[in-house]
């Protein structure tokens, strides 16, 4: 355990989830971990992830782990989680996603808030096979806008990896750190962006959900790309407006599923 912790409350919390069928057959939570199962009305559950601890900051480690058979499965979270201010150990944060036998995963969570001096490391890896599919999307809010909050130094960390049939087939990694406001305001950075999203999907919809993309993506208010090769589709959004930005998120969203959001969301 690293010197700084020693002595210091930290935030622990696993959620273990595993459905088959359509049926729950593991349901783990513990720590400030905790997950909900609200009654919906459509052919996809949802589970919501609540922190309890109302955020994350230095020495915290959390664990959200899926996997589905046979199933459908919307993954979410309560609300926006909070990178808080923290010490130079950071925060951990750890999502293992699995799904075989023609499941459907969708990892929704609502978005990541970096306040200034925040340090977080999160690492996502998905095992699906071919009969099944994913829909991944993460989304960073760059500080507390209508607080004018500048991220002059700042430790954001994020790694993804995507295995199909156990062969890696889509890996991405993100850090930054230091002064990021100076990075995210250069043309070659974030261009000023308030708000950044990143949309991935995998699976045997994919011909079909870029066609319905490309429905909305002129009539975005932020700047948005769609590229798809190698089987897979990938969306990368900045949004100078924040607000706007989570607008255009559900617009995303709705077209790439067949479901409608989360209830969550709303």
């Amino acid at each position: 355990m690293p010197p700084e912790t020693i002595g210091m409350q930290r935030a622990r919390g696993v959620v273990d989830l595993h459905v088959s069928n359509g049926s729950i057959t593991r349901f783990y939570q513990s720590g400030a971990a905790k997950a909900l199962w609200p009654k919906t009305y459509g052919s996809m559950a949802e589970a919501v992830i609540v922190n309890t601890a109302g955020g994350v900051t230095g020495g915290d480690i959390f664990s959200y782990n899926a996997t589905l058979e046979n199933s459908a499965l919307a993954v979410t979270t309560q609300a926006a989680e909070r990178a808080y201010k923290s010490r130079a150990y950071p925060a951990q944060m750890s999502v293992k996603l699995i799904a075989r036998n023609h499941a459907a995963l969708h990892w929704l969570p609502q978005e990541t808030i970096l306040f200034d001096g925040c340090h977080l490391n999160r690492k996502i890896d998905v095992d699906i096979d071919t009969t099944s599919e994913c829909l991944m999307f993460e989304a960073l809010t760059f500080g507390r806008h209508a607080m004018k909050e500048v991220l002059s130094d700042c430790l954001f960390s994020d790694q993804w990896r995507v295995r199909c049939d156990g062969e890696l087939v889509h890996a991405e990694a993100l850090r930054m750190t230091g002064p990021i406001h100076a990075m995210l305001q250069h043309v070659a950075g974030g261009a000023g962006a308030e708000l950044s999203a990143s949309f991935l999907y995998i699976g045997p919809r994919l011909a079909q959900v870029e066609a319905q993309l490309k429905t909305v993506l002129d009539r975005l208010s932020s700047r948005a790309a769609l590229s798809v090769w190698q089987g897979r589709l990938v969306v990368r959004m900045l949004a100078p407006d924040a607000l706007y930005g989570r607008k255009d998120i559900a617009m995303i969203i709705d077209a790439m599923r067949e479901h409608s959001l989360p209830r969550v969301w709303q």
